[in-house]
């Protein structure tokens, strides 16, 4: 029975196909997801800081352990996950809230202490990791897409994807140590919370709302590259800045599954040709992770201005 399952897990992690340049993606896989998970860390450190010191280092742990099941979870379901496009506009939604609720009780008394959002009738701790694990699903699904379009060897993608959520932890931990030197941080780290969650809203499908333009007749395609060459060709973005962000008023109609080969290596070409419809196509307004990361540092970072005082 265990060499057996042994045998099914090789050949099921594509194991089997291993090549030594596959070992330079995992690292890339590592620092693609710690750039791009700078938000990511920003919102588990605000989430964890309303618990006492001794719980919050706990509960990222605890958190990213369910991420860790969510995250080879979801990456069996790539495709199906890509396309679930209420997650982040719900994410969004719920990131807004947490920017506008802090600034309107800003004004309080610096000695009334925040209480931690309690959900479905959880203590302050397990709450708290409920809303980690979440906040978790909410970011995979832009990083489960990019991974995909970098390598097709499940045990690539889940090697890479869950040391890069280990180094997103250590991140938030170190942010939480950096709000507790500068007061000023807390408010800019709101701010750049708010940012997040326009951008997640910002990215609405613009298929789900009826806005769809369809390929002509002729344009065929069999690869993940024929689709790509078909959309810059017929349905390019309405506005574009290359490797910035795209502008798209409709969506293009995604990859249809029959057109490409039966069997696995059809299945890997449609994958990839879903990741670059979900990705950079679909959203109404879609900015690159660095350059989103690289406001929300921005932000972040003007708390520096002023040390606390001991």
């Amino acid at each position: 029975m265990l060499p057996a399952l042994m045998e099914w897990l090789f050949y099921a992690l594509d194991l089997h196909l291993f090549q030594p340049h596959d070992l330079l993606v995992v690292l890339v896989l590592i620092v693609l997801e710690g750039l791009l998970s700078c938000d990511n860390a920003v919102v588990l450190a605000l989430l964890v800081k309303d618990l006492p010191p001794e719980q919050r280092g706990k509960a990222l742990r605890y958190g990213i352990i369910g991420a860790y099941v969510f995250r080879i979870a979801a990456l069996f379901l790539a495709v199906w996950i890509m396309t679930i496009w209420w997650i982040k506009v719900v994410g969004g939604i719920y990131l807004c809230w947490l920017a506008i609720d802090f600034f309107r009780k800003h004004g309080q008394k610096k000695d009334v202490d925040r209480q931690v959002k309690l959900i479905w009738g959880l203590g302050a701790f397990w709450s708290t990791v409920v809303w980690v694990e979440l906040t978790d699903i909410v970011f995979s699904v832009d990083s489960i897409a990019a991974a995909v379009a970098l390598s097709k060897h499940l045990w690539v993608l889940i090697l890479g994807g869950l040391l890069g959520i280990l180094a997103m932890r250590f991140a938030a931990q170190g942010f939480v140590k950096l709000l507790e030197l500068f007061p000023r941080l807390e408010v800019c780290a709101f701010a750049a919370v708010g940012v997040i969650g326009l951008k997640l809203l910002l990215e609405f499908p613009m298929d789900a709302a009826g806005l769809e333009r369809r390929l002509p007749e002729g344009a065929t395609y069999a690869t993940a590259q024929e689709y790509r060459q078909q959309l810059d060709r017929h349905l390019p973005p309405h506005f574009s800045i290359p490797h910035v962000m795209n502008v798209n008023l409709t969506a293009p109609e995604g990859p249809k599954r029959e057109r490409f080969a039966a069997g696995k290596a059809g299945d890997n070409e449609f994958a990839d040709a879903e990741a670059e419809w979900a990705l950079h196509h679909r959203p109404f307004i879609e900015i690159e992770g660095w350059a989103s990361s690289l406001v929300v540092l921005g932000i972040f970072a003007t708390g520096f201005l002023r040390r606390k005082r001991e």
